[in-house]
């Protein structure tokens, strides 16, 4: 959750990067369609990126607003999404000390997201792309069991883990 003080600087530094009327409470997020708001991320400063995901979570509305600034799943925005993603995952949780045990797939595949069989199939690639020791840690979290694939089963682990995601 943002300060008071954080989200009134945040506020007005993305005003400073959008033509027209400026963002006087955060609510004034909800005006931009998925395409604006991932636009409008690709302008936020690195140094920035972390406390602009902050002040989108923390609206009363922030649930939906991160919903935005994942493409609400549209497949033309898709390229935008992955874009904001692995700046985010670079600049932002890369920072993440390794023994916090950070996962990037509980980032970028939250499992409040198993229900929209189109967003997850969208994020094979970046899944398979884990090592097996991420996957394996991945699985285990999310569907409460030990998981141990071994080295280079990155596909077998997918199609178990699909498999799941369908009996959900």
């Amino acid at each position: 959750m943002l300060s008071e003080d954080y989200e009134k600087m945040m506020l007005i530094y993305l005003s400073g990067l959008v033509d027209g009327p400026g963002f006087r409470k955060i609510e004034d997020l909800n005006r931009l369609g998925s395409h604006e708001l991932l636009q409008l991320s690709q302008k936020v400063d690195d140094s920035a990126l972390g406390l602009f995901v902050q002040l989108l979570k923390s609206s009363e509305s922030g649930e939906r607003l991160f919903e935005k600034l994942m493409g609400d799943h549209e497949e033309e925005n898709r390229a935008l999404v992955d874009a904001f993603f692995t700046r985010y995952l670079k600049v932002v949780l890369s920072s993440v000390q390794e023994g916090e045990n950070f996962n990037p797939l509980e980032v970028y595949l939250p499992v409040h997201t198993f229900d929209d069989l189109a967003f997850v199939q969208s994020r094979q690639g970046f899944f398979l792309r884990q090592t097996i020791d991420t996957i394996n840690e991945y699985l285990n979290g999310a569907f409460k069991g030990k998981h141990s694939f071994g080295p280079g089963e990155q596909q077998p682990a997918w199609e178990y883990f699909w498999g799941k995601v369908m009996e959900k």
